[in-house]
Order: C-alpha cells, then sequence, then structure tokens
C-alpha cells in the first residue's frame, strides 16, 4: 500500500495523469464530434429520402389525380417495395384512402411541416412499434382536401446513434484506462531508477562517500543524470579527503613539537624563580595543553569518520554509561548541580566501545560546563525498541537555528567563545553518530538542550546478550579527563 501511495503520489504520475486527461479530453472531443456528424448525416439522409418520395408524389398527383396517386402510395407502402416507409393518405374527415397506417397519428408531434410520432398499427402481418420522423401535406382536391403523411421508421437510426455512442464512450474508457496504466507503469519503471539514486544519496548523506548511483543505461536523460551525479561525487570524495588529509596531518605533526614546546616550558617553570614570569610561563603551558587537546578532537574525529563496521563489538551499553558517569559525577558534584542517572540494565548495541563512550563523554562534559545551576539527567532507556542515550540540562541551550550547525567542526556560538574548547565535541558526537548509524537530535529541554542519541536495533546484540555472551567495556582510561576536555558545547550555548 505504501508502495502504491508513492507510485500515485510521484510527479512522473500526476504528469502521465494530466497527460492521459488532456489526451482523454482531445479524444472525447473527437469521438464526439464524430457522432454528431454521423447522426446528423443519417438523419439528413432520412430526410432526403421522405423528400423524394414527396417529390414523386406530387408529380403524380400532377398526371394522374387523386386515383393514381393511390396507386402510387400503395405501391410504395407494399413491405417488399421499402419496409421503412410510412405512407398514409385520408380524405377531409379523416378516412383513410391509402398507405400502411391504419389512421392519422394522434400523438404527433409538429415540428412545423416536420412530425414525429410512434405508432404501432402499422398494417403488417405482425404488430410493430415504429418510431416515425414524417412529412404532412395538404392536397387540394376540388370539392375536399386530402391530407398526406410521408415519414421513415427511424427505429434503425436511434439504434445505430445508441451504438455509435456506446462504443464511443467504450473507447473513451478504454484510452483513459490503458493511459492510467501507462502512467501507472511509466512512474513505477521511472521511480525505480529514481529511488536507486536517493538510497544512494541517502547513504552518502550518512557519511558513506564511497557510494555511487548505479547506471542501467548510459544514452537516456536518468542516465546522464547518474553520471554527473557520480562525476560530481568523485570530486566531493577528492575534496573532503584532501581536506581530512591536511588536518589530520597538521594535527598529527603539530602535536610532537607542541609536545616538546611544553617539556620546554615546565622544564623553564622548574627553574624559574621571578613570580611574574612563572605566571606568564604557567599561562603558555596552558595554551599548549589546549592546542594538543585541540589536535587530539581533530584525530579522534578522524578515527571516528573513517571507523568502520569491521571493528565493530558488542557493547554493554548499561555498563559503559556507568562508567562514563562515574567518571564526570564528582565534576557535576563540585560545580554544585544536581547529577541524575538512570539506566536500564540489558541493553547492548554493535560498535566500537571507545568510540561511544567519548561520545557520551562529551555529551555530559558540555551539559556540566554550559550549565552553570540546575541540573544533569543522563539516562539510558529503550525508545521505540531502540537504545538511547538521553542527556539533559538546565542550561542556556541552543537556539533551534543553530542546532545544525553545532555539529560542524570548530563552530561556536558567540556567547561560549569565553569558555574553553576549541568547537570539536558535537562534531565528534556527530562523526561517531554518523559512523554507528545513530540518530542523534537536538531538542528544547525547556530550559536548557536535550540530546538524543538512538541506536538501531540489533538483533545480533539481543540475541548475545539474552545468551550471556560476555561483552567487552568502554574504557574510560581512554577519555579525557573532564577538567582538561577539549569538546565544545553539545548543550547550551556553546556548541560543538
Amino acid at each position: 500500500m505504501k508502495r502504491l501511495s508513492e507510485i500515485f503520489g510521484s510527479i512522473t504520475f500526476r504528469l502521465a495523469f494530466i497527460y492521459t486527461l488532456i489526451f482523454g479530453v482531445s479524444v472525447g472531443v473527437l469521438f464526439y464530434f464524430v457522432y454528431f456528424s454521423t447522426t446528423g448525416f443519417v438523419a439528413q439522409q432520412k430526410e432526403a429520402a421522405i423528400e423524394a418520395d414527396v417529390t414523386g408524389f406530387q408529380e403524380t398527383f400532377e398526371r394522374s389525380g387523386v386515383t393514381g396517386l393511390i396507386i402510387a402510395i400503395n405501391r410504395r407502402a407494399s413491405p417488399g417495395a421499402n419496409r421503412d416507409g410510412i405512407y398514409l393518405l385520408v380524405d377531409s374527415v379523416g378516412n383513410p384512402l391509402a398507405g400502411n397506417l391504419r389512421n392519422w397519428p394522434r400523438n404527433a408531434v409538429a415540428d412545423d411541416i416536420w412530425v414525429n410520432f410512434t405508432i404501432n398499427d402499422l398494417r403488417r402481418a405482425e404488430a410493430e412499434i415504429a418510431d416515425v420522423r414524417a412529412k404532412q401535406y395538404v392536397i387540394p382536391g376540388g370539392q375536399q382536401n386530402y391530407m398526406l403523411l410521408v415519414g421513415r421508421d427511424v427505429r434503425d437510426a436511434h439504434e445505430f446513434r445508441t451504438r455509435l455512442l456506446d462504443s464511443l464512450n467504450i473507447g473513451l474508457g478504454i484510452t483513459l484506462g490503458l493511459g492510467i496504466l501507462g502512467g501507472f507503469i511509466f512512474s513505477r519503471t521511472i521511480m525505480r531508477r529514481i529511488q536507486a539514486i536517493t538510497r544512494t544519496c541517502r547513504s552518502i548523506m550518512s557519511g558513506d562517500l564511497s557510494q555511487r548511483v548505479t547506471i542501467s543505461r548510459q544514452n537516456d536523460e536518468l542516465g546522464q543524470l547518474s553520471l554527473s551525479i557520480n562525476a560530481m561525487l568523485d570530486q566531493i570524495e577528492r575534496l573532503m579527503a584532501g581536506m581530512r588529509q591536511v588536518s589530520d596531518n597538521v594535527a598529527h605533526d603539530l602535536r610532537t613539537p607542541l609536545t616538546r614546546l611544553k617539556s620546554r616550558l615546565e622544564s623553564t617553570l622548574r627553574h624559574q624563580e621571578n613570580p611574574a614570569e612563572r605566571e606568564t610561563i604557567e599561562g603558555a603551558i596552558a595554551d599548549a595543553d589546549s592546542l594538543l587537546a585541540t589536535f587530539a578532537a581533530l584525530l579522534r574525529i578522524a578515527r571516528a569518520e573513517a571507523g568502520a563496521a569491521r571493528n565493530f563489538v558488542n557493547v554493554d551499553l548499561h555498563a559503559l554509561a556507568e562508567e562514563v558517569a562515574d567518571l564526570y559525577g564528582p565534576l557535576a558534584e563540585e560545580k554544585g548541580l544536581s547529577f541524575v542517572t538512570q539506566f536500564q540494565e540489558g541493553l547492548t548495541a554493535r560498535g566500537d566501545p571507545n568510540l561511544i563512550a567519548q561520545a557520551l563523554a562529551n555529551l555530559i562534559d558540555n551539559a556540566i560546563k554550559y550549565t552553570e545551576q540546575g541540573a544533569v539527567t543522563v539516562s539510558l532507556t529503550t525508545q521505540q525498541g531502540r537504545p538511547t542515550f538521553v542527556v539533559a540540562d538546565t542550561g542556556p541551550g541552543v537556539p533551534p537555528a543553530y542546532r545544525d550547525k553545532v555539529l560542524e567542526r570548530l563552530f561556536r556560538l558567540e556567547q561560549s567563545r569565553t569558555s574553553p574548547g576549541a568547537g570539536l565535541g558535537l562534531s565528534l558526537v556527530s562523526a561517531v553518530a554518523k559512523s554507528h548509524e545513530l540518530e542523534l537530535k537536538l531538542d528544547d529541554n525547556q530550559p536548557g538542550l536535550r540530546v538524543t542519541l538512538s541506536f538501531p536495533v540489533q538483533q545480533a546484540a539481543t540475541a548475545s546478550a539474552k545468551s550471556g555472551t560476555k561483552l567487552p567495556k568502554a574504557a574510560p582510561a581512554k577519555l579525557l579527563p573532564a577538567p582538561q576536555s577539549e569538546s565544545a558545547p553539545p548543550s547550551d550555548a556553546a556548541a560543538a
């Protein structure tokens, strides 16, 4: 049903349907033009035959008088001579003198000199009902006048009109039906190729830049579009790879000289007695620590973005959440915040435990960092059958217009620029979410920010948990200590 609704709601089906309607209207106009032209021609033929009979009778009357006219009418009224002819000659009081009608029709509807009526008293062996189109004349005859009625049985013309109209309606219905069927087939064919392009684009949007559109035919418009999309993706992948390589190389290459610089500054600090100079050196050491933390974050983001599913294991999310919460709980209490945790047991997922732990740590760290008063709540529950982390705080929050921007590298909101951090915290969380196919949502906590990280349903992980398989735990030792975190706020005003 969903597939049918997609087909009927597609632009290709709508265009095909509109074209079918336009074509159907055109065919209908043509059909009914043929109908009225044909039926009009048949009616004209009937009236022309009546006019010819009247002309003949007039000539006979002029040559042979009433007697000759009676003979001519009886001859024409003979079933063998003219089965469709309707004739009647009456005297001034209505007595029939000749023809195949018993009396003058009483239900005749006059149309000037033309009349239309239905009669069933034809002088034939079997009674028949006839639909008659006739012409009436008054014939002067000296002492009395005569009335002449000449017509045709038009039942065959009516039947022809009915059959022609039925045929045209059936033809129009078949035309519309075939048009709609063709639109359905056309839409399904086009949608199959468009959906392939859409699936590829969605895979690319999820972070897999290696995906390409499958090209079945290169010589049509969609084939050319697919070629152009693939060429564009090749270029984007090269540019993205180049940018990541540059940032990764810079981060990697600068870590060593920065570490040496920090060591020299610390050595100098140990031998320095002047308080002013010691304060300057300590500030330089703090700046070096900040740079090292930033480069470490860049390298972790690169690792998360390049993470492969083959390195994933079954992770006990409950144990991982407990360990991360134990690490950041004292920091929240030191700041005077209420730190609330609620973790559902038995939830597992496939992934890299260290990356998942780092993403959760960044979310909690930022929530604590940008919440001045109130509470930070961390929960692990099942939502719609999916294991879900929720980190909520009572800080200033992130405006809706910036909730996508805060996921970018080095982006920080204006009010968070005075706080420690480089704007990479949510970038790491976003990279982990993409590599693990997680759903990351930032919502208003009223007040504060509510960050939801939902895992996909993993049947294999659930089965392993039920069977008692021991799951690896994330090592908190690989997390940055909270006071030295380089992450920018995923919550509240700071952002990524």
